[in-house]
């Protein structure tokens, strides 16, 4: 699992993330053992690095892993007794407003006195925060950020934007006659924010598309088919409702039909690329059916649809 997915940590977490070199990015960072002291200057820095990460996308800050050229260099064990995890909570408390969501992860490392810290920490839709020293700060570059003044009255209006997500993708295989065999599938889309959403349309990219033929469950003007090249094809289904806030529908309802000579090819390749598009942001999620997994990241798709790219040369 993704380290940034997990719900907890070890020590061999942390080691396997030196082994790999793993670098700093966007959503994660480390920090020796010496980036906790009492003293004001150090607390500042810690708001600063934790408001960061909830001002802009989420992440994940390491403390008591020392970094050398962006990749985590050795284990600094933090003196458990002296910077408990309440400590450490109580510090971040003291950014305005809170952050809601927080998690700290202490991993014991020889006993119960030496500890590191992982702390988990949302993408915020209460922004802007304010570190200790009455600035604003985002994520970027690896570091944190002042935040120009235009760029504050955007976090203020994240508050009053809708968030959704691809929250999954439901495909199976539905019926077969003597010469095609019929796929259905599906996503489901949440509303994590605060705000109703009206407006937002969801594409479907198949790849492989010459090997199969697509529709609509229903008749719905609403869905729309593009096919953008002889090897792929997007499928979109547009607004069907109101989405409110912690709730999500249903949306796709497609059919992918395939002649049982090409069946084995198409789906030991295929990729359902799910790209969300609302009123404040974006959403991008790849199925796997193959395999049963979900894919994010741009670029860690564009690689997997390269993998799968099979031509027409298995047609006659």
């Amino acid at each position: 699992m993704d380290f940034n997915n997990k719900n907890s940590y070890s020590l061999h977490d942390i080691e396997d993330l030196i082994k790999n070199e793993v670098e700093e990015n966007l959503y994660l960072d480390y920090k020796a053992a010496g980036a906790l002291a009492k003293d004001g200057p150090k607390k500042i820095e810690i708001t600063k690095d934790v408001s960061s990460f909830a001002n802009s996308d989420g992440g994940i800050i390491i403390y008591g892993v020392s970094e050398k050229d962006g990749k985590p260099y050795e284990i600094t064990p933090i003196d458990g007794k002296v910077f408990s995890k309440e400590w450490l909570e109580n510090v971040i408390q003291t950014i305005q407003p809170k952050i809601n969501g927080i998690k700290i992860y202490p991993i014991r490392v020889d006993n119960a006195e030496h500890s590191i810290y992982v702390v988990k920490i949302p993408r915020s839709d209460r922004t802007p925060h304010m570190a200790k020293d009455y600035r604003y700060y985002k994520r970027i570059n690896f570091q944190s950020t002042p935040i120009e003044d235009y760029e504050v009255k955007d976090l203020y209006n994240r508050v009053s934007t809708p968030k959704l997500s691809i929250e999954g993708c439901s495909f199976y295989k539905k019926e077969e006659d003597a010469n095609n065999a019929i796929y259905y599938f599906k996503a489901t889309v949440h509303n994590t924010g605060n705000q109703v959403c009206e407006s937002y349309k969801l594409n479907f990219y198949i790849n492989n598309a010459v090997y199969c033929t697509l529709s609509h469950q229903t008749l719905d003007v609403r869905s729309l088919f593009t096919f953008m090249d002889g090897n792929r094809a997007k499928l979109s289904s547009c607004s069907q409702a109101p989405i409110y806030p912690s709730e999500g529908i249903d949306t796709g309802f497609f059919i992918i039909s395939v002649n049982k000579r090409y069946e084995r090819i198409f789906m030991d390749n295929l990729v359902l690329h799910m790209i969300l598009f609302y009123s404040g942001g974006q959403d991008e999620l790849a199925f796997v059916p193959s395999t049963k997994e979900f894919i994010r990241g741009n670029e860690k798709i564009i690689k997997l649809l390269k993998e799968k790219y099979i031509g027409v040369d298995y047609l006659d």
